[in-house]
């Protein structure tokens, strides 16, 4: 992986759409960039070329005086001064490629672009620990020790017990006949989660082997996405595909794959509580493919991004400066939820007040509670991402949490919109049309900057 200003990206691999091949093969000939592994993906449209001797083919390109260093690292953020890190050699590539051809064919251009890296859209680290980017316990107990709590009651569900108070009966019917994707990490199978999910087995996390370090918080993150969404739509049934690893990273070649692997599944909507940055502040050519097609079927819901407050973080000294962050402000475009067919949604707090880390732009179309967000999660001890001096682990004895973010906020919205369809009657589009005439439980539509 390279780290580039903000984003994080494969600096051996070239995205290519497929009737474009043949001519950057060529062109990757001419350089002596040779073509290691090809994998097509023909409902995209694209290829992905996992290059070789990338290095020796652009070293004649960083050596040369025809100024092409300065063009590609101004191509790769042109918002930003000069100085830093120099272009990657794919960087210089991607440049050289897109010159020979604009150069020969009178200004057209090969469709070609990065896998990149993507991860939840937690909050940054603090200089002392304690970013949006942990889940915590919040010192209060057990939820469930509570009287009142009320659980599932369906075939191999848990006891009364299992649900915190104010959680509804797994066996209710909002949702009902409902299917919801969630991408994300791995699922752990919390015992108030049964008979909501369809997921295969490798694809649930298990309890960790005796001995064995704890896992990083991550890994509870699709956990806590499904809590979210079957609290408010408790007879939706989840399709969990994982595309994120235990340290909640992946890429968007894996991921626009299972985006247009669920078209024509009977799935409703997709929960996408991820993203990532890029450079030039262009879409990802992946995922806009993947969005474009996916969307005229399914409901796409994306969480805004966690990096309202960063500008503010960053000039009183707060801000760990970790690779990523330098570049990044409070209005750096967050994919997918910056496309114009997603529906991305914003954070708020207990106040209905926009939270101080969801972002003010305008491709904010939604808000929903993210601030003490309370839902299923791991049991045991976990590695916290931004711990506080002298805590790096925190241990959740009950399989219930507390978080932080927008992605949880995205979570709601799915859950609601799954909680109002009527299959056969009310499709998703339609459940989303009543919360925005009607919001309720907290969700409601953004009002945009210059509104």
């Amino acid at each position: 992986m390279k780290q580039g200003v903000i984003e994080t990206y494969e600096d051996n691999q070239l995205v290519v759409a497929i009737p474009d091949l043949a001519a950057v093969r060529g062109a990757l000939r001419e350089r002596a960039v040779g073509v290691a592994d090809e994998q097509r993906d023909k409902r995209l449209g694209l290829a992905l070329l996992t290059l070789q001797d990338l290095a020796a083919g652009t070293a004649k390109l960083r050596s040369g005086d025809g100024g092409l260093v300065g063009r590609a690292d101004q191509t790769r953020r042109p918002a930003s001064p000069p100085g830093g890190s120099e272009p990657s050699d794919l960087d210089l590539l991607i440049g050289w490629l897109r010159e020979h051809f604009r150069s020969a064919y009178a200004g057209w251009v090969p469709t070609i672009g990065k896998n990149r890296v993507i991860d939840p859209v937690r909050g940054f680290p603090y200089v002392d620990g304690g970013g949006e980017g942990d889940p915590y316990f919040g010192g209060r107990g057990d939820p469930r020790s509570s009287s009142g709590a009320n659980g599932g009651t369906s075939a191999g569900a848990p006891s009364p017990s299992a649900a915190p108070p104010g959680w509804p009966r797994r066996a209710a019917r909002p949702g009902q006949g409902v299917r919801v994707g969630v991408l994300d990490t791995r699922l752990y199978p919390n015992e108030w989660l049964a008979g909501g999910y369809v997921a295969a087995a490798h694809d649930l996390l298990q309890a960790p082997a005796a001995g064995s370090s704890p896992r990083p918080a991550s890994a509870g993150h699709a956990t806590f996405i499904a809590g979210l969404i079957l609290r408010r739509a408790p007879g939706a049934e989840l399709v969990i595909r994982p595309v994120l690893n235990e340290q909640a990273l992946g890429r968007t070649w894996d991921v626009a794959r299972d985006l247009v692997g669920f078209m024509g599944s009977g799935v409703d909507i997709l929960n996408l509580s991820f993203g990532c940055y890029t450079d030039d502040g262009e879409p990802p050519l992946i995922l806009a493919r993947a969005v474009s097609l996916v969307s005229a079927e399914i409901l796409l819901v994306a969480a805004a991004g966690n990096n309202g407050d960063i500008d503010e973080l960053r000039a009183r000294g707060a801000l760990a400066d970790t690779p990523g962050t330098k570049g990044l402000t409070s209005k750096t475009p967050v994919w997918p939820a910056a496309f114009d067919e997603v529906i991305a949604v914003g954070a708020t707090d207990g106040n209905n007040k926009l939270a101080p880390f969801s972002p003010d732009t305008p491709w904010v179309d939604m808000t929903a509670p993210g601030v003490d967000v309370e839902s299923t999660y791991l049991t045991g001890e976990v590695k916290l991402v931004s711990p506080p001096p002298g805590s790096p682990t925190a241990t959740f004895s009950n399989g219930f949490a507390y978080w932080d973010g927008t992605s949880f906020a995205a979570a709601a919205v799915s859950g609601a919109v799954a909680a109002k369809m009527l299959p056969g009657r009310r499709d998703a589009r339609q459940a989303l049309a009543c919360i925005w005439e009607s919001p309720e439980g907290g969700i409601r539509p953004y009002t945009k900057p210059g509104s």
